[in-house]
């Protein structure tokens, strides 16, 4: 992978990038500047050595190496940034758009078109699923799936994964994924989801299509339920789900949406996102819920 030295007083120079209070980043400094015409995002690591370094600069280099079989719709790294000749971050191109979660906090957009971004990420699963079958890439995950790494591109429906630095590729080292934690629902099961018991590793379970799927299914249900669904008690999950039921939501879905708490594989629900009606969906919402239940 190529390295682009920056001076010193261009990166002084650059302003940090805007980011919605909500929308968390932990992992480095990011950046929008101009590089040769184009707007580009540089992202500045906090860590700089170690393991999680070495791990990352693999892992950048594993994508680069395989970019013949990423989507497009993977905002690919492009090169590394060195300052003062120590490797300090990476740039990516820019997409001007809005975070997934944003998106769905918005009242003037249609039930319609979150319904189609919801899909469309089940569809995206299936095409890299398709790829680790089909090409010489066979370990290949989103690995750390959440609202905040999709954005959608303005004036456009595409869907775009950033943050793909985080991936599960070529035999790295996960990297942590906001929805797979110690708290989690996921934790409710025994067998399904391998736990890491490694200092050196800062990621709490390993990745793989189940994770990918959990966190995909999350989202959908994060959208339901209008809040983060995802630490809320074993008990609690499966009146929600009753509740679900009660609605006449497609039991196909509500089986994917069972199966993420229990030993089975999961299953991708992209097929009965269509048969969610707006009437379902506002009832849903945990607020709508929680006062039928008073």
């Amino acid at each position: 992978m190529e390295i682009v030295n920056m001076s010193k007083s261009k990166f002084d120079s650059l302003k940090p990038l805007k980011l919605p209070n909500y929308v968390m980043n932990t992992e480095a400094e990011i950046f929008k500047f101009n590089y040769r015409g184009e707007d580009k995002i540089f992202k500045k690591l906090y860590h700089y050595d170690g393991i999680r370094f070495a791990n990352k600069l693999y892992t950048l280099q594993a994508i680069d190496s395989n970019a013949i079989y990423i989507p497009d719709n993977f905002v690919v790294p492009e090169f590394l940034v060195s300052i003062n000749r120590r490797i300090e971050g990476f740039v990516m191109p820019f997409i001007e758009g809005k975070n997934l979660s944003v998106i769905f906090k918005d009242y003037n957009i249609d039930n319609a078109e979150k319904k189609y971004y919801l899909k469309r990420i089940g569809q995206i699963l299936e095409q890299i699923k398709n790829i680790r079958k089909y090409t010489s890439l066979t370990d290949f995950y989103i690995g750390d799936l959440h609202e905040d790494n999709i954005i959608v591109e303005n004036n456009k429906k595409n869907i775009h994964i950033v943050d793909f630095d985080s991936c599960k590729i070529m035999g790295n080292k996960p990297s942590p994924s906001r929805y797979l934690t110690p708290i989690a629902l996921l934790n409710f099961t025994d067998r399904k989801y391998k736990e890491i018991n490694d200092i050196n590793i800062f990621a709490n379970y390993e990745i793989d299509e189940n994770t990918d799927l959990y966190c995909y299914i999350i989202i959908i249900l994060n959208f339901l339920y209008g809040e983060n669904i995802n630490n809320i008690g074993k008990d609690d999950f499966s009146e929600y789900l009753n509740y679900l039921n009660y609605l006449n939501i497609d039991l196909n879905l509500i089986d994917c949406f069972d199966r993420i708490v229990s030993n089975e594989n999961n299953t991708n629900p992209m097929d009965y996102i269509e048969t969610l009606t707006s009437e379902q969906i506002y009832k849903a919402k945990k607020k709508v819920y929680q006062a039928r239940n008073r």
